[in-house]
């Protein structure tokens, strides 16, 4: 099994570790999904490689936001809706998920890819490798 970070005491993360269950080394998925490296790779698939700056701008924007709400500043899930309906306006995107999950799955996920620093680090937290 896997699970999430979240805000997991390290005490807790060793007890799931004794449990066979493996712990994301961030807070949750969406971390990875939405990572910049990530961002950038969707923009030079729609051939919008131009965009990315205003991509990721908008990213941090919806994080700072997010924060001001009371949320950890690692919390992207909370800001993911805003980075993707911003990511979605800015790439004039169509049928790329109804939803900030259907994106993250469908559009996000399969970009990630090895060679990217993002790839390395959640495949070292999920086999260790």
């Amino acid at each position: 099994r896997l699970i999430d970070r979240d805000d997991h005491t390290p005490a807790d993360v060793a007890t799931y570790n004794k449990e066979n269950i493996t712990v994301l080394g961030r807070r949750h998925l969406e971390v990875y999904l939405f990572d910049d490296e990530v961002l950038t790779a969707l923009c030079g698939s729609v051939g919008k490689s131009g965009d990315a700056s205003n991509v990721i701008l908008a990213k941090e924007e919806a994080i700072f936001e997010s924060i001001a709400r009371g949320n950890p500043p690692d919390d992207i899930k909370s800001a993911a809706g805003k980075i993707y309906t911003e990511t979605k306006r800015i790439l004039s995107l169509t049928q790329a998920g109804n939803d900030k999950g259907a994106f993250a799955r469908n559009t996000l996920a399969p970009l990630l890819r090895p060679g990217m620093a993002i790839y390395a680090a959640l495949k070292h937290d999920i086999f260790g490798i």
